[in-house]
């Protein structure tokens, strides 16, 4: 019997990760870990950004979206893009594997450690 684990592909895919992790820093798995108060508080920091430019309201919310959308691509894990094909999200890397083994594969959570940072 053979289990996921043991297989080349997940073990190749748990090192992208870990590679991703490190090069990317993420504080977030997805864009649903993110807390409310946060999102709340970039919004507040977006808009005061644009609010500046005198653009209209409807203008002023899209770009918002827009800031909005970034912050989530590169806080977020399985929305960054992935590091070794930018072609595709490690969230699309995450679903070509689980249709590839046939199994169900979930990332929980990660830790990352950085030298010379202070806790």
């Amino acid at each position: 019997m053979i289990t996921v684990a043991n297989t080349k592909e997940f073990n190749e895919f748990t090192k992208d990760i870990a590679m991703q992790i490190t090069a990317s820093n993420p504080k977030f798995i997805s864009r649903e870990d993110v807390p409310t108060g946060i999102i709340e508080k970039e919004k507040e920091i977006f808009y005061a950004q644009v609010e500046k430019s005198g653009k209209p309201a409807p203008i002023i919310e899209k770009i918002v979206e827009g800031k909005l959308e970034k912050y989530f691509q590169t806080n977020c894990l399985k929305e960054q893009l992935f590091i070794k094909d930018n072609s595709k999200n490690i969230n699309q890397l995450l679903l070509e594997l689980i249709t590839k083994l046939g199994e169900n594969i979930v990332i929980k959570r990660f830790a990352r450690f950085q030298l010379g940072e202070e806790i």
